[in-house]
């Protein structure tokens, strides 16, 4: 065998000399936090999970701790697996935690880049959240939106009573027919809706492509690939990926402007904000998106949790029944000034969140600066450097088994505060995000999903389906994909009474 090559030789020459200089940088310095041991150059890019993630991650968690550290040719990939540093570092500490990763696949090339939820920081995203803020941070405002829920709640109601093994559909439907209306005082059709279809697309998008653990977004260089080598086939996928993104923002944005040219134009956050800065379309088209495509694909997850978690326990579903028949009678629909009345009601909300997560890995955040993290209490100071990509397991830390009692079961108790012991932790803590990223329709995303609780389970009851009369087992799981669905399942709904029925009648006329 001869001598390699002088390119060769230069190559792995530029490799030691690369990994020298890096080690040298960090003498003295504490050593990253502790993960799985790497290998030479590639470091641990076989340890980078595919699917399930936040299952691997927690697994890693329970060897390796709270924060684990992972290594992907030079980039940094920090795992959160507990929600005291999460609050420490996100939260506490959030001036050099608040940016996100530079994804290659979902960001760069399909344009999600241009979205509230990955942009860096920085003046744009504080004129957003302003503006998110007046429309839904407060429950002042909350309380200007109660009419469209109770109006899109009843609509649901009645579809449920037409088609009982509707429900999965119904809730992503219902939840885009609110956003919709908000962002762009948009009606979806009754049958098929071309926005609509167009969003849904959007969504399953999003999800595959702005999972940091993609491969494109991992190795970035792999986009200087041309389409018709081994390997580059991501390009042509991502070239019809971001005509659909273009497509999803520029077409409602023309209905808007359409309907205010007519004098037609409904109240919304985009004919609102056109009247106040009519040159800056830009700002108004991406921020509505922001508005429809979060509110939407996140609350009808949620959602779908509820019916799966009510077919599978059916005695926390009498439970609550109990609760609303005591306080609101068989007579009208439980409604948001309800709320305060029924505690069992408000922890099986809770309950949702935490049992299902729609964002099970959260969105990633990334440092800014090299940041010396010293957590003390017998733990040694650990290095997190500069534009490390942060990952919060957002599904281990809400089922954690040292602060949740058997987290894997679905129960509504442990909200409550018993004779046992205190209340476990409010679950909204920890799913709706941290510090300068956390959701900004937290409360009205809150308010949603009570409402629609609340009353389907006033009206019905929730079963498994049948076929062929045998009951049919849903499966218990969630897809993979930075928004996380429960894995396909069937379920059915009955009316609880006559009276039950004659209620969603009467509400025909309200809708």
């Amino acid at each position: 065998m001869g001598m390699p090559s002088p390119e060769v030789i230069q190559i792995v020459s530029f490799l030691v000399v690369l990994l020298c200089a890096r080690y040298l940088f960090r003498w003295n310095r504490p050593p990253l936090p502790p993960g799985p041991r790497g290998w030479p150059l590639i470091g641990n890019s076989f340890d980078i999970p595919t699917h399930s993630v936040w299952q691997s991650f927690a697994q890693m968690g329970e060897k390796w701790g709270g924060l684990v550290s992972l290594t992907t040719l030079g980039k940094t990939i920090i795992i959160i697996n507990s929600f005291e540093v999460a609050e420490d570092l996100l939260e506490s500490r959030g001036g050099n935690f608040s940016d996100r990763p530079f994804l290659q696949m979902g960001g760069e090339l399909v344009g999600f880049r241009n979205t509230l939820t990955f942009s860096q920081y920085g003046d744009r995203v504080r004129k957003e959240r302003k503006l998110f803020h007046q429309l839904f941070g407060t429950s002042i405002a909350i309380e200007r939106f109660l009419p469209l829920l109770r109006s899109e709640t009843h609509k649901f109601l009645q579809k449920l009573l037409l088609n009982p093994d509707g429900a999965v559909d119904g809730t992503q439907r219902t939840a885009a027919a609110v956003m919709m209306r908000i962002a762009y005082g948009y009606h979806i059709a009754a049958e098929r809706d071309p926005f609509l279809e167009l969003f849904d697309l959007r969504t399953k998008i999003f999800a595959e492509s702005t999972q940091s653990t993609a491969l494109v977004n991992l190795f970035p260089l792999l986009h200087y690939l041309p389409a018709w080598l081994p390997g580059g086939y991501f390009r042509t996928t991502a070239n019809k990926w971001a005509k659909v993104i273009q497509d999803s923002i520029n077409g409602p944005l023309g209905y808007v402007k359409n309907q205010m040219a007519a004098g037609t134009a409904e109240h919304s956050f985009s004919s609102t904000l056109l009247q106040e800065q009519p040159d800056d379309d830009y700002l108004v088209k991406w921020a509505a998106s922001s508005i429809y495509a979060a509110g939407t694909s996140t609350t009808s997850s949620q959602l779908e949790g509820f019916f799966l978690a009510m077919s599978l326990y059916p005695d926390v579903q009498v439970e609550a029944q109990r609760e609303l028949d005591l306080v609101i009678g068989k007579d009208r629909l439980p409604d948001f000034s309800d709320r305060p009345d029924l505690p069992y009601m408000n922890a099986l909300c809770k309950e949702v969140l935490r049992w299902h997560n729609a964002n099970p890995t959260g969105i990633p955040h990334r440092t800014r600066e090299d940041f010396i993290y010293d957590r003390k209490e017998g733990h040694p100071p650990v290095l997190i450097p500069k534009d490390s990509v942060i990952i919060p397991n957002i599904w281990y830390m809400a089922h954690d088994p040292k602060r949740y009692s058997d987290p894997m079961t679905f129960n509504p108790r442990r909200f409550l505060n018993m004779d046992a012991g205190e209340a476990e932790l409010d679950p909204s803590r920890i799913c709706f995000g941290y510090g300068r990223r956390i959701c900004a329709g937290k409360l009205f995303a809150d308010t949603f999903i009570f409402l629609i609780c609340s009353t389907v389970l006033s009206l019905f009851n929730i079963n498994k389906a049948s076929k062929n009369g045998v009951v049919v087992e849903p499966a218990v799981g969630q897809t993979s994909g930075t928004v996380s669905r429960p894995l396909p399942f069937a379920c059915t709904v009955v009316p609880r009474s006559d009276k039950a029925r004659s209620l969603i009648d009467v509400t025909r006329g309200a809708s």
